[in-house]
């Protein structure tokens, strides 16, 4: 298990990834939205908590986080829960 608060400047994006296993997702502070794909995105506010699943072995769950703050940063405090040895995040492009 890991745990750590992921900080985004105003307009910043996490890029298209996935986790080979379960994420928790609490917004701490600020705004923006998580975009699943094939779904429609998800708002993020201070006290919006998400749980996701991925095959530890296809990309499954593949998400994007944007910060849509033009002048606010936004944290989240993220739980990642993989198997040993596995990437916490893999890139997709």
């Amino acid at each position: 298990m890991t745990i750590f608060i992921a900080e985004y400047k105003p307009g910043a994006r996490t890029g298209k990834h996935y986790h080979p296993g379960q994420e928790f997702i609490y917004c701490i502070e600020g705004q923006g939205v998580l975009e699943e794909a094939g779904k429609p995105p998800v708002d993020l506010k201070p006290g919006v908590a998400i749980y996701f699943q991925s095959d530890p072995d296809k990309p499954t769950y593949v998400h994007e986080g944007i910060n849509t703050s033009k002048t606010d940063g936004m944290k989240l405090l993220v739980t990642l829960i993989t198997e040993k040895g596995r990437p916490l995040a893999t890139p997709v492009h």
